[in-house]
């Protein structure tokens, strides 16, 4: 029987879609109780419990704390349902976070009627099946049946994508946002739908970023890509209705923190003290250390009346940087750059650059062990390959613009400030991507020379 290449690539695009989801669950059974940034995917059950009692984006600390504590010191994470509501409610706005994730968690237990983790993790599996398709989809469109599927293979086997997706936190969606709004842009052109593609990036954009704020200016810097990309007419329409996509989901955020904090906020209130982090991710003149409770120690020592999650507290830290940037600016030029070296080469850059991590911070993340020097290189051969797949395909520089965009504004937006691992995995599909069309390459010109070497 002869197999059509379209019926060959269904087998093999499906194969890897089971492949990942095997992989996930098995990820999940396996890490289910690792409490490796628990306080932060915590915050948000108890955002979501608030919404639930008509609280909306408050938070009881003191009955957060003591949940953290309760799953810490069982070793285990307890479901919302089955840890005891407080006796007394004292509930403050939240401030430090963003709401969006704890939101979305609210809407997931009123459907289900129960607090339980597992809805959502599983969900985002789901998620992540469709983002191992759309990468495929994209590699196929623009590179070719057999860079699409390397490339959807990799995703499915990459360690710590995964250990992002089957975690109860935000990062994933982050993810979302950005493979899809590559594959939407990758298919404007396709049909007549061109601009509902546009409104869909918008609005999951303004969606997002209710999660996660480090993507507010994700559809503002697209639109010079898209004068870049296409021509003068097409690109305003697109960029007017991206625009008014974002608008109308993200605005409710902004009415929101002005009636709460009675000033214009747009993200969470802990933008200086991120700061303040990222300068003690390097070797600096102040000796901070990528640390909140050293962050905060260093803020009172400037101001003792400084209280984390209050206005006075950032405005405290925001002063102290202007200063830092006056006295310090050549250092603080170089730090930015060791970050950017950091998001490109991840594992060797942190070995380079980076301050160790703390005791407290130094966390079996994946429960997966590998050696350092076997990290190291795979972190050189992937970004080798990143960069042999860019100068593959330089010459379609519209095509790899469209494609590294979500690279290149996490590189941009973040490496001045702060970087953590979790924001180079949401994007580091454009790397798996890039490296498989170099691959693919590589093993046809293998290939074309061996069939050569064997002709009489």
């Amino acid at each position: 029987m002869n197999l059509t290449p379209s019926y060959r690539s269904r087998t093999w695009i499906l194969g890897v879609l089971v492949l990942a989801a095997v992989m996930r669950v098995g990820f999940l059974y396996k890490n289910w109780d690792n409490l490796d940034f628990a306080p932060s995917f915590m915050i948000h059950a108890e955002v979501a419990r608030n919404i639930l009692n008509g609280h909306w984006f408050q938070e009881n600390r003191a009955y957060l704390h003591d949940y953290v504590d309760s799953c810490q010191q069982s070793h285990r994470l307890i479901d919302p349902e089955d840890y005891a509501p407080p006796k007394e409610e004292q509930l403050t706005p939240l401030y430090n976070d963003e709401g969006g994730y704890g939101l979305l968690l609210a809407a997931i237990w009123k459907m289900t009627g129960v607090k339980r983790w597992w809805y959502v993790r599983i969900l985002q599996i789901m998620l992540d099946l469709i983002m191992c398709w759309l990468i495929y989809a994209t590699g196929k469109k623009l590179f070719g049946e057999k860079s699409g599927l390397l490339a959807a293979l990799l995703y499915a086997c990459f360690i710590p994508g995964i250990e992002l997706v089957v975690r109860p936190h935000r990062d994933i969606w982050v993810t979302f946002l950005f493979i899809t709004s590559v594959y939407q842009l990758v298919s404007l052109t396709e049909n007549r739908n061109a601009l509902w593609r546009m409104l869909f990036i918008g609005v999951a954009t303004g969606i997002v970023a209710w999660m996660r704020s480090t993507v507010l200016l994700y559809v503002i810097l697209m639109i010079p890509i898209l004068f870049m990309t296409r021509e003068r007419n097409p690109a305003l329409r697109f960029s007017l209705v991206l625009f008014a996509g974002f608008v109308l989901t993200f605005s409710p955020l902004i009415v929101r923190n002005y009636v709460v904090f009675d000033k214009f906020m747009a993200t969470r209130g802990a933008f200086w003290h991120s700061f303040w982090a990222g300068i003690g991710q390097t070797p600096n003149p102040y000796h901070v250390r990528d640390d909140d409770e050293t962050v905060v120690r260093f803020a009172q020592s400037i101001d003792s009346t400084a209280q984390l999650d209050t206005d006075h507290y950032e405005q405290v830290l925001k002063q102290e940087a202007v200063r830092l940037l006056r006295d310090h600016p050549l250092w603080y030029v170089g730090s930015v750059a060791k970050r950017a070296v950091v998001f490109v080469f991840p594992k060797i850059g942190r070995e380079l650059f980076f301050q160790p991590q703390l005791p407290q911070h130094i966390t079996g993340t994946m429960n997966v062990s590998f050696g350092k020097a076997f990290l190291l290189a795979v972190d050189g051969v992937l970004t080798g390959l990143f960069f042999a797949g860019i100068w593959i395909t330089r010459k379609r520089w519209k095509d790899l613009l469209v494609v590294c965009y979500p690279y290149l504004y996490t590189l941009v937006s973040l490496a001045p400030f702060y970087l953590a691992g979790r924001n180079i995995m949401n994007v580091y599909f454009v790397v798996l991507l890039l490296a498989s069309v170099a691959l693919i390459h590589l093993w046809n010109r293998l290939m074309r020379g061996s069939i050569q070497s064997s002709r009489p």
